[in-house]
């Protein structure tokens, strides 16, 4: 299994963030093996790097690596969701 780079854009303690971040770290625990990087960039303390990356919705997350690079924009809270845009039910049938 290859290395999951992510990195996952929130807006401080919004709902939809902590739920971002719960299920993605759900996901990782359970899925991943301990086998990704996982960088939360938070906009109100990090907002030149939400802009570098050019996001305009919050929740987003992109997975850098493997390639090709994605973005999951908006409902990371709903865990099928995240998972096919991951393309992690697809590396493990």
């Amino acid at each position: 299994m290859s290395m999951h780079v992510l990195k996952l854009f929130i807006n401080g303690h919004s709902l939809n963030s902590v739920e971002a971040v719960d299920t993605l770290l759900k996901i990782c625990k359970e899925n991943l093996n301990g086998n990704y990087h996982l960088e939360i960039i938070d906009i109100q303390k990090d907002p030149d790097k939400a802009e570098e990356a050019g996001i305009i919705a919050i929740p987003t997350l992109i997975r850098m690596s493997p390639t090709p690079i994605s973005r999951i924009i908006g409902a990371l809270h709903v865990r099928s969701r995240v998972l096919a845009g991951l393309g992690i039910s697809s590396m493990h049938k």
